[in-house]
């Protein structure tokens, strides 16, 4: 006698019942992490499934749906795609001709690795150049005055490598570079060329604009992770000082225009059966440019090796191929991601950047939209929760001095009179810090900026450095010359040791 055996059948998913559960499982997710208030929207198989705002977007009114907030890094895709419309229209190139040769202002130290750098080169961040942001930050001179500044910059290396170097400035540059060969600012670029054809009506650039919105959220910060997770918050302010690097990082619109505009991106460029914008652009902005180094850091299901294309983290999950892009401004994080082959594309947005669901959220949602196998709880307080802990002590140690303090030395005196330090100190790129004197204390004062400066041991000072959502122990090294005096001051900036030159007082005219 024969015994047949018959496999039971699969499971059906059914994406409806992720979604009814999904506005409690958000809900508790961003109680859970300390984030004020947040909003996320889901395209699936080209229909919105999934919109919906938690929490608060100031002191008293809820996030929704509709509530924008500033999209940080985000905006670097819309950057890229904006040049790809040139690229399109004929009036630039992607690999052939030097960005220098569009923007004359951008010149390099090295006039070999000035020639060669194109807009693939600086929308990859395939380039050996340091990111300067702390000198571009707040700061009330034109971009194109900034750019010109970078010619004083020591870069380390004139090699080009295939593995990505983060550059916030080098994107100011290519859109800089972009809007001049059009013609128009960048603002009015990424207007005509992304918002415009997209319908993307209550999307912009700075925070002053995004301010006259009736629904845009206030950024907020917290001390520590406990205070996130009581909410006890400092509120943040619209800054009225433009930022300098737009390009990379100044668009503010909702979770439901982000989605639509990586719906937009997945479709190569079309958008509602029309083709919004130029395939072959797209498409090349989405190729494999350069390799992101964080191997040790790749989470389960992810590929093995992480690509950077023009603006996309190019990734997969589980086998299912995955483009995305994070972004954290001070007060304000996002996240968006799409699966090409399953028509799905997910936007998150906080008013807090101290947190990590927007990196570990979209794969619950993979998870549950695709009916993946669970082999990880994203939300779990191990996973999502303890990082978010754990950025918070980073932050903290730096608020201490980080690995740039060495220990200290007890009674160990400064080699001279606190008046002998006063002075105007300059640097090529980072401008101009003035030491003062009053009573007993030092005081640094950099743009903005005003900080109190303590003694640490011999030439070495620290000032706390603590603006909104950006807290840090900077620390100071007066140089002493042959003659005895005082005559710069090497501090460290952005990953750089920077030696700012004490400036002689000019004699008063008789």
């Amino acid at each position: 006698m024969t015994t047949t055996t018959t496999t039971p059948a699969a499971a059906v998913h059914d994406p409806k019942e992720f979604l009814a559960n999904l506005p409690e499982v958000l809900e508790k997710a961003r109680a859970d992490n300390g984030i004020p208030g947040m909003s996320v929207a889901i395209l699936y198989k080209g229909e919105l499934v999934f919109a919906q705002g938690f929490g608060k977007r100031n002191r008293n009114d809820p996030f929704t749906e509709e509530t924008v907030t500033h999209i940080a890094s985000v905006s670097k895709a819309f950057t890229s795609t904006a040049i790809g419309e040139l690229v399109a229209e004929g009036k630039i190139d992607w690999n052939k001709t030097p960005v220098s040769q569009y923007l004359p202002e951008f010149q390099l130290k090295d006039p070999v690795l000035t020639s060669q750098l194109t807009f693939a080169d600086l929308l990859s961040h395939r380039t050996p150049v340091p990111s300067v942001d702390m000198a571009w930050y707040r700061n009330f001179q034109s971009p194109r005055e900034l750019i010109k500044k970078l010619r004083h910059l020591d870069i380390p290396s004139s090699k080009m490598t295939p593995y990505m170097n983060y550059n916030n400035i080098l994107y100011a540059v290519a859109g800089e570079a972009a809007a001049n060969v059009a013609g128009l600012t960048y603002p009015e670029l990424i207007k005509t060329k992304i918002f415009e054809p997209l319908g993307l009506k209550d999307a912009g650039l700075s925070h002053p604009e995004m301010a006259k919105q009736p629904n845009f959220a206030m950024p907020y910060d917290a001390d520590s992770f406990d205070d996130a997770r009581n909410g006890i918050y400092e509120e943040g302010y619209i800054d009225s000082i433009p930022m300098s690097d737009a390009p990379a990082g100044d668009i503010f619109m909702n979770a439901m225009d982000l989605a639509k505009w990586g719906c937009v991106i997945m479709n190569e460029g079309g958008l509602d059966g029309k083709q919004v914008l130029n395939k072959e652009s797209v498409q090349e902005t989405l190729k494999p440019q350069s390799i992101v180094q964080d191997d040790d850091e790749r989470r389960p299901g992810s590929a093995p090796i992480l690509g950077y294309g023009l603006g996309w983290m190019l990734d997969s999950y589980k086998g299912h191929s995955c483009f995305r892009h994070g972004g954290s401004n001070p007060g304000y994080q996002s996240n968006l991601a799409f699966f090409p082959n399953d028509d799905l594309v997910i936007a998150h947005l906080t008013n807090i950047d101290m947190n990590e669901l927007p990196s570990t959220l979209l794969y619950y949602i993979a998870d549950g939209m695709l009916g993946l196998s669970i082999t990880i709880d994203w939300l779990s307080e191990e996973i999502t929760t303890q990082e978010t802990r754990k950025s918070y002590e980073r932050a903290a140690k730096e608020l201490e001095g980080g690995e740039d303090l060495p220990d200290r030395i007890e009674n160990q005196p400064p080699s001279h009179l606190l008046a002998d330090y006063v002075g105007v100190y300059e640097h090529p790129i980072y401008d101009t810090i003035t030491i003062r004197l009053e009573g007993k204390s030092l005081y640094l004062k950099m743009r903005t900026f005003d900080l109190k400066m303590e003694h640490y041991h011999f030439e070495l000072f620290t000032s706390v450095f603590r603006e909104f959502a950006s807290k840090a122990t900077v620390p100071l090294t007066f140089v002493t010359g042959n003659n005895g005096h005082v005559e710069g001051l090497k501090t460290v900036l952005d990953d750089l040791v920077l030696e700012f030159k004490r400036q002689e007082e000019k004699e008063e005219a008789s």
